[in-house]
């Protein structure tokens, strides 16, 4: 039994004395001891047996969690994001408001044709730009609140789809860059990468 359950014990050994190597990390060797003996002897169908003495209680952690050693790593899991607020005005070439102009921030991987036209499934679409479409008011204005990956370009399509009874404009797509003096920061952090602030002025031209 002992021949048998010796190269656990070395395979143990081993194990903590690589670990003790790493000096930055929080788990003491102590605690990492318990842990590796309680497995093995799992492993080995010992754990129904009556240990009469105590196994050792890891040293108190000399590192709150408000401070962290140089070389400690700290890991975050996400994704980066960025939030749009997009305000502005559609006036056609009189220099007039447009009312009931739809307006869409479109989504960096998609691609539009020439004519401001989305490629793609026509029916997944029409839903997409009905979910997350605005609409100008009587004086032409229009407001976009998102959040999404951040982008080096934001794109607006924009759409006269009311036919004759507004004026039969033009669609057309509207592509602006994101410059840092764009993005207001104050709320950044983490994933957040801030908060994307522009006012634009959009001119249509009859079809």
């Amino acid at each position: 039994m002992k021949k048998s359950i010796a190269p656990f014990f070395n395979i143990g050994r081993t194990i903590i004395r690589a670990y003790r190597r790493f000096k930055g990390m929080k788990v003491r060797y102590l605690k990492l001891k318990n842990w590796l003996l309680v497995t093995l002897m799992g492993a080995l169908g010992l754990s129904g047996c009556h240990c009469h003495k105590r196994l050792a209680e890891p040293e108190p952690d000399s590192n709150p969690p408000a401070v962290r050693d140089r070389g400690e790593m700290l890991l975050m899991y996400g994704v980066p994001t960025m939030n749009y607020q997009i305000r502005g005005q559609v006036k056609n070439a009189k220099g007039r408001p447009v009312k009931d102009i739809r307006v869409n921030m479109l989504e960096r991987n998609m691609e539009t044709t020439a004519e401001g036209a989305l490629v793609g499934d026509p029916e997944a679409i029409d839903r997409w730009l009905q979910n997350t479409e605005v609409k100008t008011d009587k004086k032409g204005r229009f407001e976009i609140k998102n959040s999404g990956l951040p982008q080096e370009q934001v794109r607006l399509m924009v759409r006269d789809v009311d036919g004759k009874s507004n004026g039969d404009y033009k669609n057309r797509v509207v592509e602006m860059d994101v410059t840092p003096d764009d993005v207001d920061r104050t709320n950044a952090g983490g994933w957040n990468q801030g908060t994307y602030n522009k006012d634009v002025k959009i001119k249509l031209e009859k079809k």
